[in-house]
């Protein structure tokens, strides 16, 4: 409603930054006049105490949603959500039931998948060794069922992640990872 939303990451690292680029890309892509206030970082993976003072901050500038990518501090996050009755996004695990219906959603690493592939890799005779990524193309990570949020996001709104998907994994929308691509990315909505 307000226009504005905010990122509480636990560390100021590349990995957190990845989710914070892919979430303002996100963010700007549904709603290029939205304002991402600027990321708070707690400095902690585990403080819940910081997580919901970051998120109380951001809130109080205005943040109708929060997105987290900071660990146990998230729980902080929601709590903040809860107390001032605005909405949150979970990470790496569904989340959603932490705080029924301000959850909007969890954006989840899908652990089992890959744990699946390797297993079925080395049964099938076919495991090669190195780095292999488990993107939305390879199942590797999604979103949460928004079991308690689905009526609050609506039909068109799901119809639209489930478009942004299928560019994503097309290779028609390539997510940002850093700063740099992520400049890139919004410029390029601009034209």
């Amino acid at each position: 409603k307000s226009g504005k939303v905010g990122f509480v990451g636990g560390m100021e690292i590349p990995l957190i930054k990845k989710f914070y680029a892919g979430y303002v890309a996100g963010v700007k892509t549904a709603n290029p006049a939205a304002e991402v206030l600027p990321a708070k970082y707690t400095g902690s993976w585990n403080d819940t105490g910081l997580g919901k003072l970051a998120a109380q901050a951001l809130y109080g500038g205005g943040a109708d949603i929060v997105f987290h990518a900071a660990g146990r501090c998230g729980l902080g996050v929601f709590e903040a959500a809860k107390e001032s009755g605005k909405y949150a996004i979970g990470v790496d695990s569904d989340q959603d039931a932490e705080q029924p219906g301000l959850i909007l959603t969890s954006m989840i690493k899908r652990v089992d998948e890959a744990v699946y592939q390797t297993i079925k890799d080395v049964r099938d005779g076919a495991f090669t060794p190195g780095d292999k990524v488990y993107d939305l193309k390879a199942n590797g990570v999604g979103l949460s069922e928004m079991k308690f949020t689905k009526a609050t996001i609506g039909e068109a709104a799901l119809k639209k992640i489930g478009e942004a998907r299928q560019k994503i994994i097309s290779g028609e929308i390539v997510v940002p990872t850093d700063d740099s691509s992520l400049a890139k990315y919004l410029a390029g909505l601009k034209k």
